[in-house]
């Protein structure tokens, strides 16, 4: 905006001063910054939207999440929750760890280790920490808002779990910011996260903590709070 506002003040400004020949040198001027300033706006507008609001990219952790929320509706989902949970409790009665306590940040902890490493990604150690402190506390106050009404709703409370899966939810969230610093130099090592942040998910199934459904909406809403914060740090970056 700024920019806008002193070109017009110094064309205003030439064309006071010298009317005899503003029309060239004008049109010529008026016409470069016209295409410049078009051509800013078309990028900024087809780099938000091209790369974080692509409708496609919200096929999976919205089909996660919508699912999950179906199961009130649909009795399936929920006999298919408590078929895996009745098998896993038979096959695997004392099955126990504590690793997902600690795997769960490790997709996000990575990415310190490439800065650290000096390994190329998307942006650096201080835009990390904001990306990360944000993706938590968006992922952290939807599911809280999540936890607060699903309580109240037997489907999601009947087997005493908690609806969605927190650990889940981090380690996704931190898998989706793996994949968004190297999906341009390294696509298929910017998946990863995903592999660690499975074996998240299956670990709090087979420990008997969640059901399916709770560990799908988990990963569904940290992988799109984080492509939400990736949105919202460009845009307001974008817009400085």
């Amino acid at each position: 905006m700024n920019k806008k506002l002193l070109y017009l003040f110094f064309l205003a400004l030439f064309h006071f001063y010298s009317p005899e020949i503003y029309s060239q040198d004008a049109i010529e001027l008026t016409n470069f910054f016209s295409t410049k300033v078009l051509y800013q706006q078309t990028n900024r507008d087809n780099y938000d939207e091209d790369r974080y609001l692509k409708p496609t990219t919200f096929i999976i952790p919205g089909a996660f999440l919508i699912y999950s929320g179906l199961k009130p509706f649909v009795d399936d989902i929920g006999k298919l929750d408590n078929r895996i949970m009745a098998n896993v409790q038979k096959s695997y009665p004392n099955f126990h760890t504590n690793a997902a306590d600690y795997l769960m940040w490790a997709p996000s902890a990575s990415v310190y280790a490439m800065d650290a490493l000096k390994v190329k990604t998307k942006h650096d150690f201080k835009q990390h920490l904001i990306l990360d402190a944000g993706s938590i506390l968006i992922t952290g106050g939807i599911g809280y808002g999540m936890r607060l009404i699903s309580k109240h709703i037997d489907a999601y409370s009947e087997n005493g779990t908690k609806f969605p899966s927190g650990h889940a939810a981090n380690a996704f969230r931190g898998a989706e910011i793996v994949h968004q610093e190297l999906k341009d130099q390294s696509p298929v090592l910017s998946y990863s996260g995903y592999v660690v942040a499975t074996g998240v998910g299956l670990i709090r199934i087979y420990n008997k903590n969640h059901l399916l459904t709770e560990v799908l909406a988990g990963a569904g809403l940290g992988i799109l709070s984080t492509k939400l914060t990736y949105w919202i740090f460009h845009k307001t970056s974008l817009d400085q």
